[in-house]
C-alpha cells in the first residue's frame, strides 16, 4: 500500500492525514514541539507507521508523498528571532524601508512610534549603480564597492542579504551581479536579490518583500535541512512539498530560496480543502473558519474560489507583496488565556497557552485559564476522550484556574465565568468573519459555514446563530484541515513582470513574447520538480486600472496560448464590469496594464471522493450509554441540559441528530445546540443546520 501524508504544524498541536491508495484518510495529533517543529511531525509519522504498517520502517518506504505547511516563516517574524540582514541598495535610496508608504500605521496616534525595520539603517549599504525606467544602464555596476560591503557584513556577522536596485525588474543584470559577488564573498550567508523574489514595480513593496525574504530564509532553511535529513534517516525515499501563501506547494529547494512565500504556509490550505470537500456537495459559496489551539483564521471562498490577495503586512507591520490566499487572522484558540485586567475588565487571547504548558486542564504546570478549560467545565469536553483518550484532562484544575483568574475576581460563580470567556471569544471570532464578509459587501447568511480546526465544531453552531448563517459543514477531517488542503493542493508557482503599457497603444507582440518568457520561468522550476509536460497547465492574468489610478485590479485572461484582440477586447470589458462592482462606476479613461501574471501548475494526483450508500436517519445505536450536563444559552438564560453523547467516529450516511446534542470524535467534539439538527452526508460529513434561535 502507497500512502501520501499531509502535515500542518500549530502552536499547539501538530496535525498530520496519511491518504491511501484507496482514498481512505488516517488522522493523528501530536503536541507541537515549538523549540524543534521536526520532532512532532516525526513523532506524527511514527504513529501513523505504527497504525498503518504496524512498523515504522516500512511504512516510511512506501510513503511517496508528503506535503508540508509549516510555521516557522511566521513565527520567525513575530517573535523578533529572524536573521541580522544587511542590504545592498541603489546609492541615493537606503531609506526607503524606513519611509514604508508616506505614512503612519495608525495616523491618529503620534505616540506610535513607525516599526523598527528588519534590516537597520547601518547596515543598508548604498552602492553606485543605475538602471532606468527602460531598462537601459545610466551608471554600471561598482563591483569594489559591492566588495567592501561584503567585507562590513562578514564584520558585523550579518545572516542574509538582500540585495534591491531600482528598475531591477527591467533589467536584473546589476542585482544578479551583486548577488553572486556576495554569496563568493560570503559563503554560508543567506543571499537573495529582488529579481528573484517579486520582479515587480514600486520599489518599497519590493525592498519590503525581498528584506522579509532575508530575514527568515535562514530558519526555514535550517528547518528543512533538518527535515529532510531527519526524513532521510528514516528511510523516507519520496517527496517532500512545502505549502505556500498561495495554496500551491512548492519543492524544499525553492522554497528556501523563496521563504517569504511561506508566510502562511499552514493557513493557507485550509480554503483549498474547504473548496474540496464542498464541491461535491454543490456548497461553491462558503465561509471557512480554522480555530486551533493559538488563532483563528477566516477566509471567503466564492464561486468555488478562495478570495486572493497582493498584499500584506506580517503581524500587522511587515508589508509583503505576493499572490496569497487572502485569510483573516486573530489570535482566538482553544489555548486563548482569559484575564482580568486592572480596570476588572475580562479578556481573552491573543495571549495563548500554546502547548506547553498549555491549559490548565492539561495539568502540564499551566494555572492561567484559557477556552478549552472554560468548554470543559460547561460540559462540552470529555475529560477522558480528549485525542481519543491520549491527552487525560482534569475538570478540576481547569475549574480551579477559573475562579482563581476569572470567578473571584469579578464575582460570580465558575459556570458564569466560564460562559463568560466563551462569549467573549466567540464575539472576538464572528468580528473576524464579519471583516470577510460584510465588510466586503458579503451577507454572511449566504454562505455556508465550513469548520476546521480542533477547537472549531465546538464554537462553530454559536458562531452561525450570532451571524444568522443556517448551514454548517463539519468535514470529517475538520480537526486537519490544512494538513489535508496541502495533499490535495497541485504544485503552484506565481510569475510577474511589470510592462505599465496603455490599452490604446498595446503591442500584442509584446505581451506574448513577456507570457512566452513566464512560461519558460515556470517550466524551469517545473522540469527541477519532475512534473511531466502532460500534468502542467497555466492561467495568465493581467493587473490593471484606469490612468492615473493607484491600485490595481487583476483580470483572468482564457486559457489559450496567445492573446489576440477579441481576448483584450474581453479583458477590458471584464476590467468595466469588476471596477463598477466594486466601486459602483466605470471610467471612460483609458486603460492601464501594470503587470502581466502567470501561474504555473503542476497536477497532483488528489484523494477520490466517492459517495457512499444511503444507511439510515436513526442515530441511536450510535448514542454513547451515558450523558453529561452541558451549558446552553436557552431563552437568554443559561440552563444545565442532560445532554446526550453520539460516537461520531461509528456515524453512518443519513444518521440524523436532533440538539441538544454533543458528537464525540477521537480528534473533535462537535456541539449541536438546541434548534438545530445535524445529519451524515453521503461523503461522511457532517451538516448541521439552525432550525431556530
Amino acid at each position: 500500500m502507497k500512502y501520501v501524508v499531509g502535515v500542518d504544524i500549530g502552536g499547539t498541536f501538530t496535525d498530520l492525514v496519511c491518504i491511501d491508495e484507496t482514498g481512505k484518510p488516517t488522522v493523528v495529533k501530536t503536541p507541537s514541539t515549538p523549540s524543534d517543529p521536526s520532532i512532532a511531525v516525526m513523532d506524527g509519522l511514527k504513529k501513523l507507521g505504527d497504525q498503518l504498517e504496524g512498523n515504522f520502517e516500512k511504512f516510511m518506504a512506501n510513503l511517496i508523498r508528503i506535503c508540508h505547511g509549516t510555521t516557522v516563516s511566521t513565527n520567525t517574524v513575530l517573535t523578533w528571532t529572524g536573521a541580522k540582514v544587511g542590504m545592498l541598495c541603489t546609492k541615493g535610496f537606503r531609506d526607503i524601508l524606513g519611509i514604508r508608504c508616506g505614512i503612519r500605521e495608525n495616523p491618529y496616534d503620534f505616540t506610535i512610534p513607525q516599526p523598527e525595520p528588519l534590516s537597520p539603517r547601518y547596515l543598508r549599504i548604498p552602492i553606485q549603480e543605475r538602471i532606468i525606467w527602460n531598462g537601459e544602464e545610466r551608471i554600471p555596476l561598482n563591483e569594489e564597492e559591492v566588495v567592501k560591503a561584503c567585507d562590513f557584513f562578514k564584520k558585523e556577522g550579518v545572516e542574509a542579504v538582500a540585495v534591491c536596485f531600482l528598475w531591477s525588474f527591467k533589467n536584473p543584470s546589476h542585482e544578479r551581479r551583486a548577488v553572486q559577488i556576495c554569496r563568493e564573498k560570503l559563503p554560508g550567508v543567506y543571499v537573495c536579490g529582488s529579481f528573484e523574489i517579486q520582479p515587480e514595480v514600486r520599489e518599497y513593496w519590493r525592498m519590503s518583500t525581498t528584506v522579509l525574504n532575508a530575514y527568515v530564509g535562514p530558519n526555514l532553511s535550517k528547518y528543512i535541512k533538518h527535515l529532510v535529513d531527519s526524513l532521510r534517516e528514516a528511510g523516507f525515499k519520496g517527496e517532500l512539498l512545502i505549502t505556500q501563501s498561495n495554496a500551491g506547494v512548492i519543492s524544499p529547494e525553492i522554497a528556501i530560496n523563496q521563504a517569504v512565500r511561506t508566510i502562511l504556509s499552514g493557513p493557507a490550505c485550509a480554503p483549498a480543502a474547504a473548496a474540496y470537500v464542498g464541491t461535491p456537495l454543490g456548497l461553491k459559496n462558503v465561509i471557512t473558519i480554522d480555530m486551533g489551539g493559538t488563532s483563528f483564521d477566516v477566509c471567503l471562498i466564492k464561486d468555488g474560489k478562495p478570495m486572493m490577495t497582493f498584499e500584506s503586512a506580517v503581524g500587522g507591520v511587515y508589508h509583503m507583496r505576493l499572490p496569497m490566499v487572502d485569510i483573516h487572522t486573530i489570535g482566538a484558540g482553544g489555548g486563548s488565556v482569559a484575564y482580568v485586567d486592572s480596570f476588572g475588565v475580562l479578556h481573552v487571547g491573543p495571549q495563548s497557552a500554546g502547548a506547553d504548558p498549555g491549559p490548565a486542564c492539561y495539568g502540564k504546570g499551566g494555572t492561567d485559564p484559557t477556552v478549552t478549560d472554560a468548554d470543559l467545565v460547561l460540559g462540552y469536553l470529555n475529560p477522558d476522550y480528549f485525542l481519543g483518550g491520549e491527552i487525560p484532562l482534569y475538570p478540576e484544575l481547569a475549574q480551579e484556574a477559573i475562579r482563581n483568574k476569572v470567578a473571584e475576581p469579578l464575582k460570580m460563580d465558575v459556570m458564569q465565568a466560564a460562559w463568560a470567556i466563551r462569549k467573549i471569544a466567540d464575539h472576538s471570532m464572528t468580528d473576524a468573519i464579519s471583516v470577510v464578509s460584510v465588510q466586503r459587501g458579503e451577507d454572511p447568511r449566504r454562505y455556508t459555514l465550513v469548520v476546521a480546526g480542533g477547537a472549531g465544531p465546538v464554537h462553530a453552531a454559536s458562531l452561525a446563530k450570532l451571524l444568522g448563517i443556517r448551514q454548517i459543514l463539519v468535514p470529517k477531517e475538520s480537526s486537519i484541515f490544512c494538513a489535508l488542503g496541502g495533499v490535495i493542493s497541485d504544485l503552484r508557482h506565481d510569475l510577474v513582470r511589470s510592462v505599465v503599457t496603455r490599452v490604446s497603444a498595446l503591442d500584442l507582440q509584446m505581451i506574448n513574447r513577456v507570457y512566452r518568457e513566464l512560461k519558460e520561468i515556470g517550466d524551469s522550476y517545473l522540469e527541477r520538480e519532475g512534473i511531466p509536460l502532460e500534468s502542467r497547465y497555466y492561467v495568465k492574468s493581467m493587473d490593471m486600472r484606469y490612468k492615473g489610478q493607484y491600485h490595481e485590479l487583476e483580470i483572468a485572461l482564457p486559457d489559450v496560448v496567445e492573446v489576440d484582440q477579441q481576448i483584450m477586447n474581453q479583458a477590458v470589458e471584464d476590467f468595466h464590469r469588476r471596477h463598477e462592482q466594486l466601486y459602483s462606476y466605470r471610467d471612460v479613461t483609458d486603460i492601464e496594464i501594470i503587470n502581466l501574471r502567470l501561474a504555473a501548475y503542476g497536477k497532483v494526483v488528489t484523494p477520490p471522493q466517492e459517495p457512499l450508500p444511503f444507511v439510515s436517519k436513526d442515530a441511536s445505536r450510535h448514542r454513547k450509554v451515558y450523558s453529561r450536563k452541558a451549558f446552553f444559552e436557552v431563552d437568554g438564560d443559561l440552563k444545565s441540559i442532560d445532554t446526550p453523547i453520539y460516537d461520531g467516529d461509528s456515524m453512518e450516511v443519513g444518521n440524523i441528530v436532533e440538539g441538544p446534542a454533543i458528537i464525540e470524535q477521537k480528534v473533535t467534539t462537535i456541539v449541536v445546540p438546541p434548534g438545530a439538527k445535524i445529519e451524515v452526508t453521503p461523503y461522511g460529513h457532517f451538516l448541521m443546520e439552525i432550525l431556530s434561535e
